[in-house]
């Protein structure tokens, strides 16, 4: 009985293998071929921008406290593991890079930042490690600028030992863009400076 049941699943699966291979795409004919589109229309040319970088920017010209918690959705795990995240906060008309260290003549306090998905967020501090309370109007915005990095990147100095992360900083940095300011990294992508 064994064997029977055996030489019905060969023979079965025998019958299979010829049905699959006497059966292809070349046997048939092909068609006749179909009438010529419309020519498209010309598109509308816009200014040049940068898919590869997102620039978030929120007023908290309002906030006040020993701390802001920003709601970013597009700060994602994936976005986390891979892309480049900057922050900037404008204070006196200035931008300065997050995390900030007290400047006298702008800000009387530090900013120490921790970013996670969906949120970045902003602890201020006073040299002596005590927690600063905010008043409004003390920071006007911020910037949250996403570099989109990507493990196949080919720029000049990518280098297979470094991370995506490693390979967009080491581009900036041969571009002499200087992180920590702005209007470097909006120029360098050619982002509008607001």
């Amino acid at each position: 009985m064994k064997h029977a049941i055996l030489n019905t699943k060969l023979f079965l699966m025998a019958l299979v293998a010829v049905f699959a291979l006497s059966c292809s795409a070349e046997d048939g004919s092909d068609g006749a071929p179909g009438e010529q589109g419309p020519a498209g229309t010309d598109g509308i040319n816009v200014a040049d921008g940068n898919a590869n970088v997102q620039v978030l920017t929120y007023d908290i010209s309002t906030e006040s406290g020993t701390f802001h918690e920003q709601n970013v959705p597009e700060i994602t795990q994936d976005v986390l593991d891979n892309d480049v995240i900057l922050g900037y906060v404008k204070s006196a008309n200035v931008f300065f890079p997050l995390p900030a260290v007290e400047d006298p003549d702008i800000i009387d306090f530090n900013i120490s930042v921790a970013i996670l998905e969906g949120f970045y967020i902003m602890d201020f501090v006073q040299n002596d490690g005590t927690s600063y309370n905010l008043t409004a109007g003390d920071l006007q915005a911020l910037k949250v600028i996403i570099i989109e990095s990507s493990s196949t990147m080919e720029g000049r100095f990518a280098s297979p030992g470094n991370s995506s992360k490693e390979n967009v900083l080491l581009e900036l940095e041969h571009a002499n863009v200087d992180i920590t300011n702005y209007h470097d990294v909006m120029a360098y992508y050619g982002l509008k400076q607001k």
